[in-house]
């Protein structure tokens, strides 16, 4: 019976599109699904349009309620409404006319099949999101934040290292409650990044007395940066509206921007656009999986592919999940009862894609954790029965495959490495030296911050290669080295593994706007040129 109503959902879905395509008349092919480039928040907007280019996949299945079956009775297939006509109902910002507004808008009437990619992404995300803003009683405009902020792409990471659907700088993260980690970033988890932003959002929205627009401002300059042009507009006894402060040309591009496609949304014929309707239905579900799994194995059950299953659990650095959690992913509701019912019947070693591995004479956990590069911690939860010196013959359970990034670049900075200790050194010195807080180190090693250390004993470290902290200021050292490009490297992939932009390496290099590369070049790199900005 499974089997058939999944076979009557996919029959009534593929209808569906069928309809949508017939009716659109914005190209709804071009629909990207993840592009890998970065998203550059540039109110320029030429380099937005490159960035975003990426090899065209088909538009997403478009899930349907069934109602339950009955043996005396066909099966009858309820169509959903549209998403789009809830985030209407709510607008809630103020009116108002202004040249940026239109400028704005003429630059999303101008490409259209900006626009398709855009909304055809959220097809995964905005019924989640909407709920959420409803939840709040929030402004509908709110919803369409991610326009702005990413396009509705959960893995873009812009030049100030912001990351997510929500753009969240490393700092504000953690202050909302984002970890960030060797296995996952929760900037990019699509129910822990929603959940932190609107937190955000009504946190400014009190701070700036009920406005929404400075609200918003302060969410992409921060609150202490608008605060301060409020301040200069009142010295000089000028009006403190957003549109009256002196602001970053991105600031003040921001809030006309989301202005600008709210009033797309709310009336696309109107400007010469078609929005194909999205379901007004949940896209996933929330699935527990009570431990850490190996997100290979899962997208098998699913029976979906790897890149559709990262692109609802995007927060993973690892194809293995976080030991420490959240246990649970995000499944798409057309397959979630099937997977579900796989899942229960797997063991969690076996949900975690665990092997054995025989420990040969003189191996320790820390080289194990080594062989198999991934933290110590990691090993002894999972043979928490082991004794900590371990015995040749013994047998560990270890991860069966490799436990590598999913995308190149992905918790790059977080790739583990190990410090032997030496006389003398503590947490607080062995955490400058790497660049890291003593936090961050006692976490990655399982151990207290007000841990002793022993000479000999091996710490588990995270950083790219040469990253560094000037532990005279506590700065982070911006120093050059050169890379050798391998082949198949690109200059965004180059960029975003070094937390550069593609316009620094040009300019580092004499490049000129010229992106091509070849196997063996060297490049220059400064690492450390960039610096946290932002809320």
């Amino acid at each position: 019976m499974t089997g058939i109503r999944f076979l009557l959902r996919f029959i009534a879905c593929a209808g569906w599109c069928i309809v949508m395509a017939g009716c659109a008349n914005v190209a709804a092919t071009s629909v990207s699904s993840l592009p890998d480039a970065e998203i550059v928040n540039d109110p320029s907007r030429e380099e937005v349009t490159e960035e975003l280019e990426a090899p065209t996949t088909p538009a997403l299945p478009i899930p349907v309620i069934t109602s339950p079956m009955h043996d005396e009775q066909p099966a009858v297939t309820i169509v959903p409404g549209d998403v789009l006509d809830r985030v209407r109902s709510r607008f809630a910002l103020p009116e108002v006319e202004h040249r940026r507004i239109d400028s704005e808008l003429a630059w999303f009437q101008r490409n259209p099949d900006y626009v398709a990619r855009t909304f055809g992404r959220a097809q995964r995300y905005l019924h989640f999101i909407v709920d959420e803003v409803e939840a709040r009683g929030m402004p509908g405009e709110l919803a369409l934040l991610p326009v702005v902020e990413s396009a509705f792409n959960p893995f873009g990471y812009s030049r100030s290292r912001a990351a997510g659907l929500w753009q969240f700088i490393a700092p504000t993260g953690e202050r909302f409650g984002l970890r960030r980690n060797y296995w996952q970033d929760q900037r990019r988890d699509v129910v822990e990044s929603t959940r932190a932003a609107l937190s955000y959002l009504t946190e400014l929205y009190q701070r700036f007395n009920g406005d929404w627009f400075l609200a918003i401002a302060a969410y992409n300059f921060g609150s202490g940066n608008v605060q301060r042009a409020i301040n200069r507009n009142l010295m000089l006894r000028r009006p403190t509206d957003f549109f009256s402060l002196s602001l970053p040309a991105e600031t003040r591009a921001y809030v006309p921007k989301l202005i600008a496609i709210a009033r797309l949304v709310r009336d696309p014929a109107a400007h010469g656009m078609f929005l194909p309707p999205i379901p007004d239905a949940p896209y996933f579900r929330v699935v527990p999986t009570d431990g850490p799994v190996d997100l290979r194995l899962m997208a098998e059950m699913a029976g979906v592919d790897s890149e559709e299953l990262l692109a609802l659990n995007p927060a993973w650095n690892r194809w293995l999940t976080d030991p420490d959690g959240p246990h649970r992913m995000l499944i798409p509701e057309v397959v979630a009862d099937g997977f579900s019912t796989q899942l229960a019947a797997l063991g969690l070693p076996a949900r975690a894609g665990l092997g054995t591995y025989t420990v040969t004479n003189g191996e320790s956990f820390a080289s194990v954790a080594d062989r198999y590069k991934v933290p110590q911690s990691f090993l002894e939860r999972f043979n928490a029965d082991a004794p900590s010196r371990l015995a040749a013959g013994q047998e560990l359970l270890v991860p069966a495959g490799d436990v590598s990034q999913l995308r190149a670049g992905l918790g790059a900075d977080l790739e583990r490495r190990s410090h032997r200790v030496r006389s003398g050194e503590s947490l607080w010195s062995i955490s400058r030296r790497h660049g890291m807080s003593v936090g961050e180190l006692a976490r990655m090693n399982g151990i207290s911050t007000e841990a002793t250390l022993h000479p000999g004993q091996r710490l588990a470290i995270a950083g790219a290669p040469g990253r560094s902290s000037d532990a005279g200021s506590g700065a982070a050292a911006s120093r050059r080295m050169h890379y050798t490009v391998q082949d198949g490297d690109t200059l965004s992939a180059i960029a975003r593994r070094f937390e550069v932009t593609v316009q620094q390496l040009q300019g580092w290099n004499n490049m000129g706007r010229s992106t091509s590369l070849r196997a063996g070049q060297r490049l220059t790199i400064h690492l450390g040129a960039n610096a946290d900005v932002g809320g």
